[in-house]
């Protein structure tokens, strides 16, 4: 094999990620092999022919290009006299092919990492002398590579045992090989190191060592012992590998624990090496500029540095694009003209990126900002924030307000980062980014607030935290700070520039603003306040103070006594930010414009929202969507537009602002907008330009509210939520993505709402008696008016809190429709079926089982009825109900039901209908629970055919179908099948769902089942534990998912001889099956029947009995004694009494004195390999 640079694998830029910038995450990783090696054999396994280098490294690292370095590696060359030259003399070598190569390719800059073999170590880190490479390097993996003493007689002569499967050059005769032991050869090691060592707190090294040891003739020894291989050296890692000197790189399978350890390393390095390499390059490129430019001066003169500065400065462009922030979400946009408070943001910033900050330990930094609502904390975090943008990868924040404002925010980082959308799942992903980030914690202000919780696990990143709570600063780990007004030239300076005052200031106009700082006690925000007053021309400058201290006086505010409290001085702090609010708020009242009247209704509502992120499209869609409703009305014929006319006399009036009121000529959504700009104009509100949404300071929130009269309040809390539920369609009309964005970020406003103004409703029945209900229908109508009104804002409400997953909310909101429907309209109406059946979801939806059954019973009944045994909505209800049998565990109710609904559907849809092939899909996993598997296979072939060519392969439910299709081939033992359509199903899961979508774990635990008949249990407990893992972050710890996930990892525990783990995996899962589904249910008779079996395998055959019992005593409910599976268990249980009694026979023999006769211990038992 040739000496010199070989490439194995050119990094696939499509395979890892976008394409924009993907260059710059290449990472160049060189292999260099050892004595009696070369560059191909020494990575390949003898008995497969594996390469892993270019066979298993890609599919892990495609970012990566891969070359090996070979070199004459006979062991004569590198002992003796002779060996630093030798060693000098290939390092050389390997620098000037890896120059020239990469000098082609165009990448002399890029990130190194070094593989290493034995002696092949000892080359690389001669090799770290030279510059361009020691700078360019970011981790070595060093194999059995000794580091202070080597025994030459070992090289020479390995006879390599059969596993380590490296081919052997011919051996040196013994008389040479004597001759050529020298202790010169650990004295040029020793050089070496000592040598390398100072350079080796740059890089990131691991040390591996081999635990078996090689075959010398009749003797087994260590070619390079653990502590040689493995120094101990401060920020190092170490692992041995379960191989022989030889055979430590070369891996069989991508599966090998030992494969795995160093996979993950090297993907580790691959990820955070740009980075680091690109910061080292720019100071390296920084210093060469200096000393040339030094150098050059006195030549030439300063004439050359220009020139030198373009080389630079276009090198920088290119080495910095892969590190510019990715992700940027402060709490909203730095104003261009923020004033002061450098030395708080130096300071922080040196506090937090300074490595003397935290002497001792590494952990998170944590910096707290606290101090009174108004002086600037918010700001001050996003103009930090906006200064260190550069330095972070990912900008987040957390809006602290309350727990659920955090999880959502959380949530939405997890969706960002390509997890789920949960708050567990933002948390791992900040807690697993290997990249500088910021997560800024605002407005976390609520002493009940368990901060603590809101930190992400582990030790990186940087955390700012803001907060009125002095308490919370104990949380700073890296310092905290109390913000209180500006210095008094930076107030100045801020109410002048607000206020739009053009330079230079005379004296005047600079004393009257001192004043007015000082009376406003320097709080930047009522400094904002005042400033745009002066601007607005609500006031001169200097007649400022006098109308600000008449609202002042109509609070009743004082001056704060020397003993007075700190929370009277906050009091008082908001009281002066408040009268700046009143002043500006009673000149936009007494303007009574349309304009102005419809921004103080605005700023009357949206003190019942959430503060931050209030779309403008809560007010637009609110006016279309009436716009609609009175154009439909007046589409109609002259019939009825009469009844209309009728009906709007009876109906009473809304409880609506002013701009959702009127005609079409009135629902102008330009009206807002305006309206909107007046708040603006006078710094009430700030927008956020991203999203077109709004955002209100907090103060600015509480005061809106606050300034209500008690009545006052009732009203506009009420016509907020009005206002809310008016923006909100109900399906079909709602089936767009962007309805479902928009109503995810309506919920915080909505749960402010129905806590100012709680909904409720009146049991009509309890109210007016059955009689007086059904005259109120003819002579009352504008009652039954306010109650339909009442069910139509309730179905709003609990369709926005089930859609996101709030089934408790959404069940209470349902179940009003529901009651009142069922009061006004009868349970045969459409309108209560359809409510009924979105209420049994959202029951389905808290483990509620029974109830749903009962409701979607209801409908049945209802739907049969009226519309007909056969018509089309009876029929999709049956179905339902039917799968909700089966997950009820009910099989034989679902198994009737389904095919009754199967064979009417195929009658009347046809057999290509896609609800007829969801019901026979459903039909198809029923009969597997029968373990009629032969049936249920052919069942999902012919769904899989339809689907497959009216859908797609890739299609959501086509791919449903191919997961149903793999469980029946694998209760068939069509295993090989069974995998292959479960890998292609998980991976279509993955790029159509994410990652972490239920489904796609769901996929997972089933391709794991696989992997587990298969034999591959390292696969799929691999498979199960990430799977798990991810399940608790998108769901929960007692989700059916998880659990079933829990117990096929207690199945690998068990088949790999780990059985009390197994036990307990066990026993936690059929506690937590109980709780979440029943001890009658299927699923924990089944999870019985496992813990039997395991008590099996221990000899534990009286607590295997007992488990069985139990199992048949609740298989009686729901199962029967009809199904396979109780038939199993009862043959089971009495072969395990026999056995038991077989076992007491032998022992009251052996009393007696007799012979006892032995039988295998499992010879009466039925198969049972299901472990």
């Amino acid at each position: 094999m040739p000496s010199g640079i070989n490439l194995l694998y050119k990094a696939d830029f499509a395979r890892g990620g976008d394409s924009a910038g993907r260059e710059n995450r290449v990472v160049d990783i060189v292999a260099v092999h050892g004595l009696n090696e070369n560059l191909i054999e020494a990575w390949t396994h003898p008995e497969t022919g594996t390469l892993w280098l270019q066979d298993f490294l890609p599919e892990s690292i495609p970012a990566a290009r891969v070359l090996t370095f070979g070199y004459d590696s006979s062991p004569s060359s590198f002992c003796g006299p002779a060996c630093a030259d030798t060693i000098q003399k290939h390092a050389n070598t390997l620098v000037a092919s890896l120059q020239g190569d990469r000098s082609l390719e165009g990448c002399d800059n890029r990130p190194i990492i070094f593989v290493c073999h034995g002696l092949g170590g000892v080359t690389s880190s001669q090799v770290q002398h030279l510059y361009t490479v020691f700078v360019s390097t970011y981790a070595i993996l060093f194999f059995g590579t000794p580091h202070d003493r080597v025994d030459s007689a070992s090289w020479l002569t390995p006879d390599t045992a059969p596993q380590s499967g490296s081919p052997v050059r011919s051996r040196q005769h013994s008389h040479e090989r004597n001759s050529l032991v020298s202790d010169d050869d650990s004295n040029t090691l020793q050089i070496i190191t000592e040598q390398f060592a100072p350079l080796m707190k740059k890089f990131r090294i691991f040390f591996f060592w081999e635990e078996l040891p090689t075959k010398f003739g009749n003797n087994m020894q260590f070619l390079v012992e653990e502590d040689s291989a493995a120094p101990s050296m401060d920020n190092t890692e170490r692992c041995g590998i379960d191989a022989t000197h030889s055979g430590m790189v070369k891996f069989s399978t991508s599966n090998s624990s030992s494969y795995r350890t160093v996979i993950a390393a090297l993907a580790r390095y691959c990820n955070d090496a740009p980075a680091v390499i690109a910061r080292r390059w720019e100071k390296e490129l920084e210093t060469l500029a200096r000393t040339r430019s030094n150098d050059a001066s006195e030549i030439v003169g300063p004439d050359f540095e220009i020139h030198l500065d373009r080389f630079t400065s276009s090198y920088k462009n290119n080495i910095l694009e892969e590190h510019r922030n990715k992700y940027f979400f402060p709490p909203h946009d730095t104003n261009p003209k923020f004033v002061g408070r450098q030395d708080i943001l130096s300071m922080i910033q040196k506090t937090l990126f300074s490595s003397e900050s935290i002497p001792s330990e590494r952990r998170q930094r944590r910096f707290v900002v606290f101090g009174m609502g108004g002086c600037g904390k918010t700001e001050l975090s996003s103009k930090f924030a906006e200064d260190n943008k550069d330095r972070y990868h990912a900008v987040f924040t957390i809006r602290a307000e309350n727990l659920e404002t955090a999880k959502e925010s959380f949530a939405d980082i997890g969706k960002r980062g390509g997890l789920e959308a949960t708050e567990s799942a933002g948390k791992y992903w900040l807690s697993q980014l290997r990249k500088p980030w910021l997560l800024i914690i605002d407005n976390a202000d609520n002493p009940d607030l368990d901060l603590q919780d809101l930190f992400p696990r582990g030790n990186l990143g940087h955390v700012l935290v803001t907060t009125k709570n002095p308490d919370f600063r104990i949380h700073g780990t890296a310092g905290s700070i109390e913000l209180k007004g500006l210095r008094e030239e930076e107030a100045l300076h801020l109410l002048l520039e607000r206020a739009q005052i053009p330079r230079p200031w005379d004296a005047t106009t600079e004393s009257s603003g001192q004043e007015i700082s000082k009376a406003l006690g320097y709080l930047a925000l009522a400094l904002v306040q005042a400033g745009t007053a002066v601007f607005r021309k609500l006031c001169d400058l200097k007649d400022y103070l006098n109308f600000h201290n008449l609202y002042w006086s109509k609070r009743g505010a004082r001056s704060p006594s020397i003993g007075e409290v700190e929370e009277k001085r906050a009091k008082r702090g908001e009281d002066i930010i408040y009268s700046a609010f009143d002043f500006s708020f009673e000149y936009l009242r007494a303007k009574n414009t349309s304009i102005s009247q419809d921004a103080v209704q605005i700023l009357n509502i949206v003190g019942f929202y959430h503060f931050e992120n209030i779309r403008v499209d809560i007010f637009t869609r609110a006016i279309e969507n009436r716009r609609k409703s009175i154009a439909m009305s007046t589409a109609k014929s002259i019939g009825g537009r009469m009844l209309n006319a009728v009906v709007s006399r009876l109906h009473p009036p809304h409880m609506l602002p002013q701009f959702l009121k009127g005609g079409l000529e009135a629902l102008n959504p330009y009206r807002v907008r305006e309206a909107l700009h007046e708040l603006y104009a006078l710094s009430l509100i700030n927008y956020d330009g991203r999203n077109a949404s709004f955002s209100l300071h907090p103060l600015v929130h509480s005061w809106a509210r606050d300034r209500l009269s008690h009545g006052e309040k009732a009203v506009w809390a009420q016509i907020a939520l009005n206002t809310l539920t008016e923006s909100i369609l109900l399906p079909p009309e709602d089936a767009e993505e962007l309805h479902a964005e928009y109503r995810k970020d309506l919920l915080p406003h909505l749960d402010k709402c129905l806590a100012a103004c709680p909904m409720q409703t009146r049991n009509l029945d309890d109210k007016l008696g059955r009689v007086q209900l059904a005259l109120a229908k003819l002579l009352q109508q504008t009652l039954l008016f306010i109650v339909r009104d009442q069910a139509v804002s309730a179905a709003k409400c609990g369709y926005v809190y089930a859609e996101r997953g709030r089934f408790t909310e959404g069940a209470l909101y349902l179940s009003m429709v529901k009651d009142i429907l069922v009061q006004t309209l009868g349970y045969e109406n459409e309108k209560t079926m359809i409510a009924t059946l979105g209420l049994a979801g959202v029951c389905w939806g808290l483990g509620r089982l029974e109830e749903a059954i009962e409701l979607q019973k209801r409908v049945v009944q209802a739907r049969s009825k009226v519309l007909g045994p056969e018509n089309h909505d009876t029929l999709v209800a049956m179905d339902q109900l039917g799968r909700s049998f089966w997950l009820h565990g009910e099989y034989q109710e679902a198994l009737q039901l389904q095919q009754v609904t199967t064979n009417r559907m195929k009658a009347s849809l046809g057999y290509e209908h896609p609800d007829t092939l969801a019901a026979l899909d459903n039909l198809g996993v029923t009969l597997g629970s029968w373990h009629r598997f032969h049936e249920s296979m052919e069942i999902h072939k012919q769904v899989l055919f339809a689907r497959e060519k009216n859908l797609g392969r890739t299609d959501l439910e086509t791919l449903t179908t191919l997961n149903n299709l793999a469980m029946a081939l694998l209760d068939l033992g069509k295993l090989f099948e069974a995998k292959k359509i479960m890998e292609e199903v998980v991976e279509q899961r993955q790029l159509k769902l994410g990652k972490e979508h239920p489904w796609t774990l769901w996929a997972i635990c089933n391709l794991a089942k696989v992997m587990i008949e298969l034999g591959r249990l390292k696969e799929a407990e691999t498979l199960l534990i990430d799977g798990i893992a991810a399940g608790i972050r998108s769901l929960s710890d007692d989700h059916l998912g998880v659990l079933m996930g829990r117990g096929q990892l207690a199945r690998v525990y068990a088949r790999q001889g780990r059985a009390k783990e197994a036990e307990i995996l066990t026993l936690e899962v059929i506690d937590k099956v109980a709780s979440s589904r029943g001890q009658e249910h299927p699923d924990y008779i089944y999870a019985l029947f496992k813990l039997a079996q395991l008590y099996e395998q221990q000899g534990k055959f009286e607590k295997a009995i007992d488990a069985c019992e139990n199992a048949l005593q609740r298989a009686n409910t729901r199962l029967t004694t009809r199904h396979p599976l109780y038939k199993k268990i009862d043959s089971y249980i009495n072969a395990l009494r026999g056995l038991l009694l077989s076992e007491e026979l032998d022992l009251n023999t052996a009393n007696a004195g007799g012979s006892i006769h032995k039988s295998p211990k499992l010879r009466n038992l039925p198969h049972t390999k299901t472990w």
